[in-house]
């Protein structure tokens, strides 16, 4: 597309800005500054860093509202509220007052050095930057015209930079920024649309019913695995990084409850967005690509540039903060617990780890270019295999040591079996279950047959 100069040089003033706020060396400290800040982050900036890290599939979001309307708030809002609120209630304090620096640490300190690497590669999974790097690149093929391919490779680099340089600090400073943003950039659109097009009130009352149902046609089984993919809060390395680094469990509770609250405004901008894409654009267009067409149709000079810095600061906030933490866990969590690796400085190990991830994440991000996809993909594998030891280790009651290497090995399995039978018999799963499922199932069967002899955890 063609964008005003004024538009151009908005977009480049965000990508500018936050280059320097990430970039501006923080003073020298030990790796516990670079991880985790320290453990200094306050109520407001625990707040807005937790909320900005939540949406960088914006895409995603745009690709599911435009096409099945406010069931993506059902699917992709409702069951993280909830998850959220028994992070806040039953979980925050617990976790923070444990004074660990990552979820596979927490792991490997109940149940021994292998259970923790081995955590660790499913930890790696749910951080993966690769949904993100898919979407910026999606945006900047959008914005300039150069391949996807290209635009993922070039903003994989630029978002690395300040990263790089700060850690923790350049993560939680930008974010400050890109909490603004993402919040004004949507904000702009939707005042836009509802004084020239048409009012909420009568755009609800013209949508067709498939728009305004809560199921948007799908059947009770797969709304329920979203809901479940859902306590993916519980297990994000994203959220136990960040309670790890509040200054205190209290914050951490408190932060997660206003970051709900936050969440929920934030849902229903983007998911009338998203009507209002599904009303307003004519003709065939890419749902992913939707909140790009309507944005450079409907608004004014100027405006598209804050509402497209928005975009780009909602993917960014979340890419940056993910290859982050899969920095920590492949160069501190799985390297790092080698003697190997023990000499080498943390922070260096990490630095050379991010760039290992990031040039991972791009393959993957070519080779599965849908976020949704994506998403699907990784927490039906990951999360049966983490829930239960994070959850077990958190409440200080942890599994038996068995019990533990079997839930980290058998759940992750048949989910991966059961998805890629579904995907050669054309998404027929067997007895029509979800991947997701078999897994979970298969991690309670483990915890009520083999979760007999707790003191084995000691000995870990």
């Amino acid at each position: 597309m063609n964008l005003h100069p004024l538009d151009i040089g908005i977009i480049f003033f965000y990508l500018i800005s936050i280059f320097l706020v990430g970039f501006i060396r923080r003073k020298k400290g030990d790796s516990l500054d670079y991880m985790l800040m320290g453990r200094k982050l306050s109520l407001p900036a625990f707040v807005m860093t937790l909320v900005s890290t939540w949406y960088g599939g914006i895409l995603g979001v745009s690709e599911y509202s435009t096409s099945y309307g406010i069931s993506n708030w059902v699917i992709f809002g409702m069951p993280y509220y909830l998850f959220g609120i028994i992070f806040a209630l039953s979980v925050a304090k617990r976790a923070r007052a444990l004074q660990v620096n990552s979820l596979a640490e927490l792991i490997a300190k109940d149940y021994g050095a292998a259970a923790g690497r081995l955590s660790a590669l499913w930890v790696l999974l749910l951080a993966s930057p690769a949904p993100y790097v898919l979407t910026l690149g999606i945006l900047l093929n959008f914005f300039t015209g150069i391949s996807l391919n290209t635009a993922i490779i070039f903003g994989t680099l630029f978002s690395l930079l300040y990263i790089y340089r700060g850690g923790f600090v350049a993560v939680v400073n930008t974010d400050k920024i890109q909490f603004v943003l993402m919040f004004l950039g949507f904000a702009v659109i939707l005042l836009v649309l509802g004084f020239t097009y048409k009012s909420p009130w009568v755009l609800w009352e013209s949508l067709p019913a498939s728009h305004r149902s809560l199921s948007g046609g799908h059947n009770l089984g797969y709304i329920l695995v979203w809901f479940f993919i859902g306590s993916w809060t519980l297990v994000d390395p994203g959220f136990h990084q960040r309670v790890y680094a509040t200054t205190t469990p209290r914050i951490a509770k408190t932060g997660i409850l206003w970051a709900v609250l936050f969440w929920f405004f934030f849902d229903i901008m983007t998911t009338f967005t998203g009507l209002y894409a599904f009303s307003y654009l004519s003709g065939p267009a890419m749902p992913s690509q939707a909140f790009l067409m309507l944005g450079s149709q409907v608004l004014p000079i100027g405006l598209q540039g804050v509402f497209f810095a928005g975009l780009l600061a909602t993917v960014m906030s979340t890419l940056d903060s993910n290859t982050l933490i899969s920095g920590i866990t492949l160069g501190k969590d799985i390297l790092g617990s080698y003697s190997t690796y023990q000499r080498i400085d943390t922070e260096r190990i990490i630095k050379v780890s991010m760039g290992f991830v990031l040039f991972i994440a791009i393959i993957m991000a070519i080779a599965l270019p849908s976020v949704i996809d994506l998403w699907y993909t990784f927490g039906t594998i990951a999360i049966p295999a983490l829930l239960a030891p994070t959850l077990f280790s958190i409440s200080g009651k942890p599994l038996s040591l068995k019990a533990v290497r079997l839930n980290l090995i058998v759940p992750p399995l048949i989910s991966i079996t059961w998805f890629l039978f579904g995907k050669i018999d054309q998404w027929n799963y067997f007895l029509r279950l979800e991947p997701f499922y078999p897994g979970v199932l298969s991690s309670l069967l483990i915890i009520m047959l083999f979760n007999h002899s707790k003191s084995e955890t000691e000995n870990a």
